[in-house]
C-alpha cells in the first residue's frame, strides 16, 4: 500500500491509544487491592513490558506477510479450514469485547451521570454513535479518533487540580511492601485492564511505514499507554489510602469530586463525561475490525457492519446488568483473549519459521 493510501504513524499512534483508554484505567487502582495494593503501579509496569514482548512477536510475524491481512496469513500458514477456525475464533472475541465495552460503558454512564435512565436506552445511544462511525473508512475513523485524542491532553491537564488536595506519599511506600507474588499477581489485572493492543494484528498492511519504522511506532504507543496508566494509578494512590481505594470502583473518577469552582462543582463528572468518549468509540474499532472477519468467514458481502454491530447489541441487551454477571462476562472473554492474543498469533510465528512460509506475489 502507498504512503498516500496508508495510515500515518500518528494515526496508528492514537488509534491503539483510543482502543486501549478506556474504562479500564478507571477501576484499575480498585482491582489492584485485592493484589498487589500499593505496589499496583509495579504490577502495571510489569504488564506493560509482557505486552511489549507480544508486541515484537506481533511484529516479527505480521513483517514476513507485510501485505496480507491477518485473516489471509492464518488462511495461508494453517490452511483453509484450521485457518477459517481461528478467524472465527478471533471474530467471535471482536464481538464478545465490543458488546463487553458497551456494557461495562452504558453501566458507568448510568451510575456515575445517568442514574434514572433506563439500561437500554444509554445503550442505543451509545449503539448509534459507533454505528455511525463504524459504518465509515478506516481512514475516517483514525482521523475522528486522531482528533479526539486531544481529549487525553484534557485529562493530564485537569489531573493537575488534584495537587490542590491533600496527597500522602506513604501510601505507596516501602516500595515492594505487598512482596513480590502479590505484585505479579496484579500483573494480571493490569494486563486485563490494558487491552486492546492486539487490533496491532490488523493494522500492519494499512500501515504506510512498516518494518523497523512501525515497531518503534507501536512501542511508543504502549510506553506512552502505560506511563499515563501508571500516573492516574499513582495519584489515586497518594489521595487515597488503600482501604478508601477498597471501597471506590472507579477512584480516578472520584479524584475530582472534592474539587468545586464557581461554574461547576462536579468536576467528577465532567472529567467522566470527556472520557466517555474515547471509552465508547474503541467498540467502533472493534466492530470495524470484526466485519472484516465476518467476510473472511463467510460469504456475506454486504453489510457485515450493520450484522456485526446489531450482533454485539442483542447480546449487550441479553446481559444482566450487575457486577457478578460482568464479572462471568470478563472471565469469558480472558479465556478468548489467551486463544486469539497469545495462542493463534505465537503459533502463526513459529509455524511459518518452521515451515519458512512468508508472503508470495499473489495473495490468496
Amino acid at each position: 500500500m502507498g504512503s498516500k493510501l496508508g495510515l500515518t504513524k500518528t494515526q496508528i499512534f492514537f488509534l491503539v491509544v483510543q482502543t486501549q483508554v478506556g474504562f479500564g484505567m478507571l477501576n484499575l487502582p480498585n482491582k489492584l487491592q485485592e493484589t498487589s495494593k500499593n505496589d499496583g503501579w509495579l504490577s502495571i509496569i510489569l504488564a506493560g513490558l509482557c505486552i511489549q514482548c507480544i508486541l515484537i512477536f506481533y511484529w516479527l510475524l505480521l513483517k514476513r506477510f507485510p501485505n496480507y491481512k491477518y485473516y489471509e496469513i492464518t488462511r495461508y500458514v494453517f490452511g483453509k479450514y484450521l485457518g477459517t477456525l481461528c478467524n472465527l475464533a478471533t471474530y467471535i472475541y471482536l464481538i464478545l469485547t465490543s458488546a463487553f465495552v458497551l456494557l461495562v460503558s452504558a453501566k458507568l454512564i448510568h451510575e456515575i451521570l445517568l442514574n434514572r435512565t433506563p439500561y437500554w436506552v444509554i445503550g442505543l445511544l451509545l449503539f448509534t454513535m459507533c454505528m455511525y462511525l463504524s459504518n465509515s473508512s478506516i481512514q475516517v475513523l483514525t482521523r475522528v479518533l486522531t482528533v479526539l485524542s486531544a481529549l487525553i491532553l484534557f485529562f493530564i491537564i485537569l489531573s493537575f487540580l488534584t495537587y490542590t488536595l491533600q496527597m500522602d506519599v506513604n501510601n505507596i511506600l516501602p516500595i515492594g511492601r505487598s512482596g513480590l507474588k502479590n505484585i505479579i499477581l496484579g500483573v494480571k489485572e493490569s494486563f486485563i485492564s490494558l487491552y486492546g493492543f492486539e487490533i496491532i494484528l490488523f493494522l500492519y498492511p494499512l500501515a504506510a511505514e512498516k518494518k523497523k519504522a512501525f515497531l518503534k511506532n507501536i512501542t511508543y504507543t504502549n510506553v506512552f499507554v502505560i506511563g499515563i496508566t501508571v500516573y492516574f494509578t499513582i495519584l489515586s494512590m497518594l489521595i487515597f489510602n488503600n482501604n478508601l481505594i477498597a471501597q471506590i470502583k472507579v477512584p480516578v473518577v472520584y479524584l475530582f469530586r472534592p474539587l468545586q469552582f464557581m461554574t461547576t462543582d462536579r468536576i467528577d463528572q465532567l472529567f467522566f463525561s470527556v472520557w466517555a468518549i474515547p471509552m465508547v468509540l474503541s467498540v467502533s474499532v472493534y466492530i470495524f475490525f470484526a466485519s472484516k472477519f465476518l467476510k473472511s468467514i463467510s460469504k456475506l458481502k454486504s453489510r457485515p457492519i450493520l450484522l456485526t454491530g446489531i450482533l454485539a447489541f442483542f447480546l449487550f441487551l441479553l446481559s444482566e446488568k450487575s457486577d457478578v454477571m460482568l464479572g462471568y462476562y470478563a472471565n469469558i472473554i480472558e479465556l478468548f483473549s489467551y486463544l486469539t492474543i497469545f495462542i493463534i498469533p505465537i503459533t502463526l510465528l513459529l509455524t511459518s519459521l518452521v515451515f519458512r512460509k512468508k508472503e508470495k506475489e499473489e495473495k490468496i
